[in-house]
């Protein structure tokens, strides 16, 4: 009776248990210009000013990133780590000349000497009246981000996903 009882108990996780599904969509590299260190504070939290000067993207769609926008993060530093909580801003530009906003929330936490990546991701959301790409306004997309070898054009990278339940 006892193991009746037990498996009774388990049957709903599994049958009914939900399956995360995520396709790349899009990988970002973006270089950042001469930024702005501590244009002021926030609830004790320091800010700085990181624009993007160029970029490219690819996977579903390819293009540039076009040098406005950037970064603006909140942070603080403890015990040789840095934690910022990311605020993106960039405009894609693709291959056929559409445009598509796109804003990023995340959280970039490192090794503050050797900017040795701890966790790095983000929320992404798209904005576009281009027919062909509006599709991208539904997409909630998720990054993780890379910091970029420093003999490397760029500086980061955002490989973004669609994730969705699989049905």
């Amino acid at each position: 009776m006892r193991k009746l009882i037990i498996l009774l108990l388990f049957v709903p996780l599994i049958s009914f248990g939900q399956k995360i599904k995520g396709d790349k969509i899009l990988s970002i590299k973006v270089s950042v210009g001469e930024w702005q260190s501590s244009p002021g504070e926030y609830l004790n939290l320091k800010t700085i000013y990181a624009p993007y000067s160029k970029g490219v993207f690819d996977g579903i769609i390819s293009g540039k990133v076009l040098p406005v926008g950037g970064d603006f993060p909140l942070y603080y530093q403890k015990d040789g780590k840095t934690f910022e909580d990311l605020d993106i801003v960039l405009v894609l530009i693709t291959e056929d000349n559409e445009k598509i906003y796109c804003t990023a929330t995340g959280v970039f936490n490192f090794v503050t000497d050797t900017f040795e990546p701890l966790k790095f991701q983000t929320h992404w959301r798209f904005k576009t009246s281009s027919e062909k790409y509006k599709y991208l306004n539904d997409v909630m997309g998720i990054g993780f981000g890379k910091v970029l070898p420093a003999d490397s054009e760029y500086n980061f990278q955002h490989d973004i996903y669609d994730v969705y339940l699989e049905e």
